[in-house]
């Protein structure tokens, strides 16, 4: 405690001596966790990135605060008989913020964009659809390869891009010119330190309450804080869960917390003979195999893991153990799931019989632990956590861990080197409301050599095979009952759960700090909106 009192102190001192971002009385400075990884929408999909870029980039279709599609820059929508052919009619007198005209063929081009292979992190949204084009300038027909039920939930992700603007320009340079037609305008980003963003005051819509928005990068825990403390920001995403109390003793300050969708979770890669062929750190058994394909071993982890300690000591209390991707209220959740106990002796007990004793140096086989250590709320100290429940039971886990600018590119199952993990700790949370949607994502089968379905599976790293699970995630998509697509899915998570396809930690609940100058509203999918503040004065 007296060296994160010390650090926060310094900080303070260092803040205090630094110009103020805020200059104008309906200015703010918002500190998160990092930066955005580019302001091109489409290489990364990550919680910060796209916020950030959502307040420069319109789509076709918005989520409001409980995930329900509204209109966007499609002011309405129709829908054949059959269920596959959808007609978007697009907003009129919309400016992108050079002045040029939106219209359809910048819907296309932007379509078009978000399917490139390796280039773009959004090529599920497309994956069900077989084809779109412009009927006329404000106009678009999509065509689904069948029944598609949710189909607004994936265009809700993509950005809306100026095909005249980016036509034939690289993507280095896309990145550095942003032109949206969103509420603010792009004024200043100096990388690590700051992004600068002012109102459009030609917004076709509602116009947002700031004039200015200052996010600032703040990947030190103490240092978020301690911004908070010295009035250097408004709000602050992510305080430390151990510096909740300094706050809450601030008449000035309020603290929010707001249950997480993010589910903190182990991927393993257990249904390929060869994982991590390309890590520095390969999966080390004595024979040769791969231990994980083995479903006690997979058990085994699981039982080893005691969540509910680490709940208590690394989250303070802030976090929910999990026994599902599933947050609770979606469509297809399933209550019926139970977190397998924590029984070490019991693990212990399922990794001999799956034929991994204890060898002469006390382990059974040796793991590497790929993890962040600051994208999730005490991520680090986490997997560390992790990695000693996971010693104790004879497995040696070399602990991996490194900063969210590296880590998604290099646990990708399309990252350049090849494939990198085998055990890996990462989050997910998605804003659809829709636990299909979620599926597709993280359960759709995949390979070494490729995904089952073109822009399924993305981040089944895993590389988790089911091919009854695949069917009821196909039947589900095409079901528009929302009471008989959420009976579908509960057999499938059942399925997955049966199979120990993952081993999920918790949800993580979201930690926010405001000064009294405003008030926030935070979102279910921790997307960090300056159109959610409201001024007090």
């Amino acid at each position: 405690m007296k060296r994160a009192a010390l650090a926060i102190l310094t900080a303070f001192i260092v803040i205090q001596a630094a110009a103020c971002y805020a200059t104008g009385p309906r200015d703010i400075v918002i500190g998160l966790a990092g930066d955005a990884y580019s302001l091109d929408p489409y290489p990364l999909n990550e919680t910060i990135t796209n916020a950030l870029n959502y307040h420069i980039f319109d789509r076709l279709v918005e989520p409001d605060k409980n995930l329900q599609p509204l209109p966007g820059l499609a002011e309405s929508w129709e829908i054949s008989d059959d269920s596959r052919t959808w007609i978007f009619h697009l907003r009129k007198d919309v400016k992108f913020h050079n002045g040029n005209d939106f219209t359809a063929d910048d819907v296309i081009f932007s379509f078009d964009r978000s399917k490139r292979s390796g280039k773009s992190a959004f090529t599920y949204c497309l994956s069900t659809v077989e084809s779109y084009e412009k009927l006329d300038d404000h106009t678009l027909k999509v065509v689904c390869k069948e029944p598609n039920a949710l189909l607004l939930a994936h265009l809700k992700d993509l950005a809306i891009m100026d095909k005249e603007t980016c036509r034939g320009k690289e993507d280095d340079w896309i990145a550095l010119h942003p032109n949206g037609t969103g509420r603010y305008i792009l004024e200043e980003h100096l990388r690590g330190d700051r992004l600068v963003l002012v109102r459009n005051e030609n917004y076709w819509g509602e116009k947002p309450a700031p004039e200015k928005v200052t996010f600032k990068p703040i990947t030190n825990e103490g240092t978020r804080t301690a911004n908070m403390l010295s009035g250097a920001a408004d709000l602050v995403v992510d305080i430390p869960v151990r510096d909740v109390k300094i706050l809450e003793r601030n008449k000035r300050i309020s603290v929010l917390s707001e249950p997480s969708l993010r589910v903190i979770y182990l991927n393993l890669a257990g249904w390929t003979d060869k994982p991590s062929v390309d890590a520095k750190m390969p999966l080390k058994s004595p024979d040769g195999s791969n231990p994980f394909k083995d479903i006690k071993v997979r058990e085994a982890i699981y039982r080893a893991i005691d969540e509910d300690e680490i709940v208590d000591k690394v989250m303070n209390g802030f976090a929910e153990p999990a026994a599902t991707y599933i947050p609770e209220g979606f469509n297809g959740y399933n209550g019926d799931i139970r977190r397998l106990s924590y029984d070490p002796k019991m693990a212990e007990k399922l990794l001999d019989e799956a034929g991994y004793p204890r060898q002469k140096d006390g382990y059974r086989f040796e793991v590497t632990l790929d993890a962040s250590n600051d994208r999730y709320i005490n991520d680090g100290a986490i997997a560390g956590a992790i990695a000693g429940y996971l010693e104790k039971v004879g497995i040696k886990v070399n602990l991996n861990l490194m900063s969210r600018t590296v880590f998604f590119s290099y646990i990708s199952s399309s990252n350049k080197t090849g494939d990198n993990t085998h055990l890996c700790m990462t989050g997910w949370a998605d804003s659809g409301g829709e636990s299909a949607l979620m599926a597709l994502d993280l359960l759709y089968s995949i390979k070494q050599d490729g995904p089952v379905k073109e822009g399924y599976g993305g981040v089944n790293r895993g590389y988790y095979l089911n091919p009854e699970a695949d069917r009821l995630i196909d039947l589900a998509m095409s079901t528009f009952d929302p009471e008989e697509r959420a009976k579908i899915m509960r057999d499938v998570w059942a399925i997955a759960a049966n199979d120990v396809s993952y081993v999920p930690l918790h949800f993580q609940k979201d930690i926010y700090a405001c000064n009294d100058r405003i008030t926030y509203h935070p979102r279910k999918d921790k997307y960090v909106y300056a159109w959610d503040v409201e001024f007090r004065d």
